[in-house]
Parts: structure tokens; sequence; C-alpha cells
């Protein structure tokens, strides 16, 4: 049984708010009155034929509180890849004071993703089980398009499409058949992506487009996919990223840091012969890239640096997520994860008096309640010698994709019009 409000919670609370570009869910909802404190098992056979290397099926639960959520699994670990039926199941406790149960299919980038047979059944209170909910698709389809929350803004995918076929089920008729084409695939696409041998390790990048250099810094690649067709459009020559230790790049034993992140893209645009380069870049890499600046100045023409922090502490990151990061990696249940939160937690150190090396133009950008203090954010603008800021109004720490063409219009004016730094002040002088 799982109930696991962590690394996992949080990818798929961003995916669902955020990336509707690579995912679809199809889903349905049951009424859980009378039945809190209960256990339940979803249940469902599930096959995949994948285009993409990174393409799955899966299928969640989610029990929904009026504030907030109770149990959450969506596979995140158990991805399924198999092209042949197999029953997969999820089991969970239907939490005090929950209003309903939902669950379904979820499936991710490119490929046909077959269902059947989903079965929930609950605790019937007398050492036995009730079937409440059971879809075979031999009359239909009962399963909607979207995740049945008010809180998911994004949940819908013109990329996917569903529909009930004969003649390939594991048993009876029809089954549920649903195919991603098109389905922007950037980080996993297999036709672009390569791996250059930099410092010890497999550095995974992909490259689209031609024009001016443009390095995208996200952590993974993933993250940048809302954005990334916009840079295409203006004529820029992508370089996206995944950092070491992340996405599908390699690492060693040693811990992650930012300064041997910075090395690696360093090393890698030598590779590339990439004299210099326009960087946007977002959270780790944003710290990446002022790092970069101040020690490899050549290679920057301008960065757009969304939420850096500075410093590991509750004055670098918000208070409640910095204990939380601390928690994960405490806690975290694979290598991978707990080497990624423990950089979050602990790193960087970064006094600001080491930004007033850096002469790049530096775009300075954040959401009004973002990941990181405004506080933060203002100290680290004000000791850029040559520094914009932009603070989103009304968004997050994803303010690139809550606000997307606002992104767009002061992103392409800092790259493409002169910089400057007017002053009111200087009106008053003299």
């Amino acid at each position: 049984m799982k109930n696991t409000f962590s690394l996992f919670f949080l990818l798929f609370v961003i995916f669902s708010v955020h990336a509707q570009n690579n995912w679809v869910a199809y889903s349905k909802a049951i009424d859980t009155k009378g039945l809190e404190g209960r256990q339940f098992l979803l249940e469902a056979s599930v096959r995949a034929e994948m285009e993409d290397d990174s393409a799955a099926a899966r299928l969640f639960a989610r029990v929904d509180k009026p504030k907030g959520y109770g149990f959450v699994e969506n596979m995140w670990l158990r991805p399924i890849r198999n092209r042949e039926w197999k029953t997969y199941s999820i089991e969970g406790i239907i939490d005090t004071g929950a209003f309903q149960l939902a669950f379904g299919a979820l499936c991710q980038y490119n490929g046909k993703f077959y269902f059947d047979d989903f079965n929930i059944r609950v605790e019937d209170g007398k050492g036995g089980w009730q079937t409440v909910f059971t879809e075979d698709f031999e009359n239909g389809n009962s399963l909607t398009q979207g995740s049945q929350s008010s809180k998911v803004r994004y949940d819908y995918n013109e990329a996917f499409r569903a529909e009930t076929i004969t003649g390939n089920a594991p048993q009876g008729q029809r089954c549920l058949l649903i195919e991603g084409q098109g389905v922007p695939n950037f980080g996993v696409n297999n036709k672009v992506g390569k791996y250059a041998e930099v410092n010890g390790i497999r550095l995974y990048y992909e490259v689209y487009g031609e024009g001016q250099p443009l390095v995208v810094l996200q952590g993974e690649i993933g993250f940048a996919t809302p954005n990334i067709p916009y840079f295409l459009e203006k004529k820029y020559k992508v370089i996206a990223v995944d950092s070491r230790g992340y996405g599908k790049s390699g690492d060693t034993d040693a811990e992650l840091t930012f300064e041997q992140m910075a090395s690696d893209v360093n090393e890698l645009m030598n590779q590339l012969g990439i004299d210099s380069a326009y960087f946007w870049t977002h959270s780790i890499g944003a710290i990446t890239a002022l790092i970069i600046a101040k020690d490899h100045p050549e290679k920057v023409k301008k960065i757009t640096a969304f939420a850096p922090n500075l410093v590991a502490d509750t004055t670098g990151i918000q208070p409640l997520i910095f204990h939380w990061a601390e928690k994960e990696a405490k806690n975290a249940k694979t290598a991978k994860d707990r080497k990624q939160w423990t950089q979050i937690s602990k790193q960087p150190n970064i006094p600001f008096s080491e930004l007033e090396k850096i002469q790049a133009e530096v775009l300075v950008m954040s959401g009004d309640r973002d990941w990181v203090p405004l506080a933060h954010t203002l100290e680290i603008f004000k000791h850029l010698p040559k520094s914009q800021l932009c603070v989103f109004p009304g968004a997050t720490h994803m303010a690139d994709w809550e606000k997307k063409e606002l992104f767009h219009q002061i992103v392409s004016d800092f790259f493409e019009k002169p910089f400057a730094m007017p002053n009111t002040v200087d009106w008053f002088k003299n």
C-alpha cells in the first residue's frame, strides 16, 4: 500500500497543472460518502506499443478532499511498457473527509496504449469486498478525458484520442485504445538526442533549429517543453541539456554540485564549437548559468535567470519547501532522488558579492509567490552589475508556463533589443 506525498506526488501535480503537452488522462470518479476509512483496490489490464523510448502507460488513483488531496498513486516508478496484456493494481485507503475517488489511465508521449477490465473494489465492512465500479468497454467507454480534478487547469490534450476497438482484448471482444500522435517529446526524442563525453559522464542534449545559439538549462529538458516551439519560431538554435544527475544524463558517485554542472555545460559548448550563446534558464539551471557567467564569461551573451537561489536555507527557499526538501533527501527511495534533494537542501552557497564579477546582461525573473522568496531574488538583482528584474503577477515557480505569452514577450525583448538600465533617480540629478 502506498500513500507517497513526495517527489512523485510533486511531479504528478506539476505535470497535471502545467505540462499538458506530453500526457493525457482518461478517468472516472465515484462518490466516497460512507466509504471513508476503507481500503480500496483498483485493477485493470494494460499493454503498450511505444513510439518514444520514454513513452508509458500508467494507472492512477487519487482521493480528493475539500482541501487538498488524500491518497495519491500514479505508478510514477512503475511505468507500463510491455507489449503483452498484464493486470496491474493500486491499493489504498479512502481518507476520512474524502468526497470522491478519481481513477483511470495515464498515457505519456507517442504510442498506442491499450486498457481493459477496469475494476474498483472496496472493503464492505464485514470482512469482504464489494465492487463499486467496473468497465469492460464492451458497450462503449465511460472514462472521459481529464483527471476529474477542479484543481487541475490543463488536463486535456488534442494530441491524444481514445476509442474502443474490436479484436485486441484480453477477454471479451473490445478494449480501449488511447493513441498519442504528434505529442511533443522534447527530452526523450531518440531521433534527435545525443550524448557527449564530458568530465567523466555522458551528458544528454538535444539540438533543434538554426540561428543564434540558445542554451536551455532547466534541470531536465522536458520542463522546457511548453516554450521550446516559441524559440524555434524565433529562429534560435536551441541546445537543450539534461543537467548532470538529471533526466538522461549520467553521474558519478561524487555529490552533485552546481560548479560541476557549469563545467559540464562549458565543455559541451566547446565540443559543439559554440563560442557564446544566449541562455534561457530556470531554477537549478539558472544557478548553473550564473556560475557559467562568472567562471566562463566568454560563453555568455545574455541570460534569463528564472528563480535562482544563492543559498540553501530558509532565506533562499521558502521555509516550508526547504524543510520538505530536507525531509525528501533523508527519506528518498532511490540514490538519484537522494542526490537531487540533497543538492537542493545543501547547495548552493554563493556569496552575493560573487555576482559582482558577472559582466553579462542578466534578466532576473520570478513569480510573485515563487519557490524563492522575493527578498532573495531582489538581492540577486541588486548585486548583478548589468541586470533587469521581472516579477510575474499572480504566478508561482512555474510562471513561464502560467504566463506563457507574457513570458515570451519579455524574454524576446531582452534578447533582441539593446540592453538598458534606466533609473528614475536620474531624472532628479543636476
